[in-house]
């Protein structure tokens, strides 16, 4: 019975291991897929473009319009 026990105890610390490996992938993908940065070397043009259209939305929203 003590072998048996110490199998299921080696078995359960892997399995923690694997949760923890897994749990730290996930929080890498996660944070990858939320920065900017990330994006930013991924596509530089669509990130530049998203910047400039934003740019010209906000300069047409917050300009005053002459009568």
């Amino acid at each position: 019975m003590d072998e048996r026990t110490s199998q299921i105890v080696g078995e359960i610390n892997d399995e923690r291991q694997r949760l923890g490996d897994n749990i730290a992938e996930l929080e890498r993908k996660v944070r990858d897929s939320t920065s900017w940065r990330m994006y930013f070397e991924r596509k530089p043009w669509m990130v530049l473009g998203l910047a400039l259209g934003g740019g010209f939305l906000l300069s047409a929203l917050f300009t005053p319009r002459s009568r």
